[in-house]
């Protein structure tokens, strides 16, 4: 199940312009959970104040607020995503919270290029909607600085008897979010990071999974 850039342009360009549908459909997705799952997955990060940090498919900028808390008004926030819808709404929720500390990028997170090494990086609802998922987490790994870490929030389809909803949930977020479920993406990441740990939430339905990029 592969889904091209056009398609996910056409799904996050309604998004984008829809902010407040998107907030509505991440809370049902993190069942009610969704602030303490992108409050846990930054703290995996163990970000300090002045750094600088990568949200890659940053979305509406929901992770903002966790990672402003973190690196502080002296750190630094990439905020990369396909979508300029998607960046539009980002910009007007960093705007209304006075943050002037976020770099706004658009383009393919298969070709991503920093001029800067990165103290972290991060994803939430992302990696899972593009296309060349594998490169873009290499390329998120490539920018880290060593023995810095990486941090993947996502979902999974349910097990065991929530599994019935499996045809409707995966039809759902195949059209509303390019939602590719066959992707193992915590096996794709340890490929980079052999030391990477995965965590489960919500049922097994959500997971964070988390490594550090080790010295050559």
């Amino acid at each position: 199940m592969k889904y091209s850039l056009e398609h996910a342009k056409k799904t996050y360009h309604l998004w984008g312009r829809h902010p407040l549908w998107y907030k509505i459909a991440c809370t049902v997705t993190f069942l009610g959970q969704e602030s303490k799952l992108r409050k846990l997955m930054v703290e995996k990060l163990e970000l300090k104040q002045g750094d600088t940090v990568l949200d890659l498919a940053c979305g509406t900028g929901l992770n903002f607020q966790f990672l402003e808390n973190a690196v502080g008004s002296n750190g630094k926030i990439i905020a990369f995503d396909y979508s300029n819808e998607m960046l539009t709404a980002a910009k007007q929720r960093a705007k209304e919270n006075n943050w002037d500390n976020i770099d706004f990028i658009q383009g393919d997170a298969a070709q991503l290029s920093l001029n800067t090494k990165i103290d972290g990086a991060l994803s939430s609802l992302g990696i899972s909607a593009i296309p060349q998922h594998k490169e873009a987490l290499k390329k998120a790994v490539d920018a880290l600085k060593n023995n810095r870490k990486i941090s993947i929030l996502d979902a999974q389809l349910p097990l065991g008897f929530w599994s019935i909803f499996n045809p409707l949930i995966a039809y759902v977020y195949k059209h509303w979010a390019s939602w590719d479920y066959t992707k193992n993406i915590p096996e794709d990441l340890r490929q980079l990071i052999s030391n990477t740990k995965t965590k489960r939430y919500n049922g097994k339905t959500i997971y964070i999974a988390y490594g550090t990029k080790s010295a050559p």
